[in-house]
């Protein structure tokens, strides 16, 4: 197979996320030689044009090829993540200038980060964003500890006498944080959310919490009690389990999706879910249930360090980038039409994320914490 043409499939196979493991190390080889250079742009441009002739004689090159160690693919994988990024969205026909569409003040807005409050039975708060490590709090019989990594870890050290009582983990807008619960249940919250939860599940019949905004729970297994989220009309009744709620105000859906195991939804109707399914629920609506398939990779992309857009207005595009960076948008602008899709990696400063979004005709300004969006 001539070389060029080669690369050409390798790099439309990365942009498909079709790629092996063994492709992905070759990848990082090529990467680092700079030899994919223009085939990343014309793929991008989409001027490449794969056969299946091409492709039998790709996966027979393969062959005999000498793997690369994980690591080195792991860290092209993560470049090409963000090269994409970029590149993605030249081949969208976006012609104007981003120079010319944003101007940014001396003060920039930084991405989120691991923030959040716990509010203790009692009422006092501790910030865990600035608490150090190690032991922050004794109560109705549970240490409450903050692990290296950042994680909260609740240790049960209570009697069957001790009284219940209620915790609430908060994070703002720009903060996201990882809790482990008292039966060993494991909660990532995304930024503007809350979960109440008691501070055991000892002698309880059901393990029940309550959300508000957007988190993923592994679930530890316990047939004898089952664990239950309460939040936004509904509630989600599992076992032991892994899914996602989407439970913002501000969203016109309520969005539950389950990635493994199996969850009943109960509502104005009751579901039970399937691995890879999602709930939807109308906040304005009849309150009945619907059922659709789920895109995992935008449900997840939060989780993942991500936003993942397909076909999203300006108005929900700019919804998420204001709780992540917690900004307050301005509208100077009627139409909220114009469609986007790609990916932008959450760890960015807000400026070099609106530099990426291509909308047509839609120019930005930033003002301290404030957004101008205006044509």
């Amino acid at each position: 197979m001539e070389e060029n043409r080669f690369y050409e499939l390798l790099v439309e196979r990365y942009l498909k996320k079709q790629l092996t493991d063994q492709e992905l190390e070759l990848f990082a080889e090529l990467l680092s030689t700079g030899k994919l250079d223009n085939q990343l742009l014309r793929a991008w441009n989409g001027d490449a044009e794969i056969t299946e002739a091409d492709e039998l004689d790709f996966n027979r090159s393969q062959q005999p090829r000498v793997l690369w160690p994980k690591a080195v693919a792991a860290a092209a994988a993560v470049v090409l993540m963000v090269l994409s990024v970029g590149g993605y969205f030249y081949s969208q026909n976006r012609s104007i200038e981003t120079e010319n569409r944003l101007s940014v003040n001396t003060h920039d807005v930084d991405p989120g980060g691991n923030k959040a409050t716990l509010t203790l039975a009692d009422g006092s708060k501790i910030s865990l964003t600035d608490a150090n490590n190690g032991e922050l709090a004794k109560q109705s019989g549970v240490k409450i500890s903050k692990s290296k990594n950042g994680e909260l870890v609740y240790s049960v050290i209570a009697s069957d006498a001790t009284p219940l009582a209620f915790n609430t983990i908060s994070t703002p807008k720009g903060g996201v944080y990882q809790v482990n619960l008292p039966d060993g249940t494991k909660v990532w919250l995304n930024a503007a959310s809350s979960i109440k939860f008691p501070t055991t599940f000892a002698q309880l019949s059901q393990r029940k919490v309550e959300l508000e905004g957007e988190a993923y729970f592994e679930v530890a297994k316990n047939k004898k009690v089952p664990f239950v989220v309460s939040t936004g009309g509904q509630q989600v009744q599992v076992l032991g389990t892994h899914f996602n709620i989407s439970s913002y105000s501000d969203e016109g859906e309520l969005k539950t999706t389950l990635l493994e195991g199996s969850v009943k939804v109960i509502a104005a109707n009751t579901i039970v879910l399937k691995p890879g399914q999602q709930s939807n629920l109308k906040r304005n609506g009849s309150g009945d249930l619907k059922v659709s398939t789920a895109n995992i990779t935008q449900v997840m992309a939060w989780k993942n360090g991500f936003f993942h857009f397909e076909k999203e207005n300006l108005h929900e595009v700019m919804r998420q980038l204001s709780r992540w960076y917690d900004i307050e948008v301005i509208y100077e602008v009627d139409r909220h039409d114009d469609e986007f899709m790609g990916d932008i990696p959450r760890g960015i400063k807000l400026s070099e994320a609106l530099k990426i979004l291509s909308f047509e005709g839609t120019q930005f300004r930033i003002e301290g914490h404030k957004l101008i969006v205006k044509k």
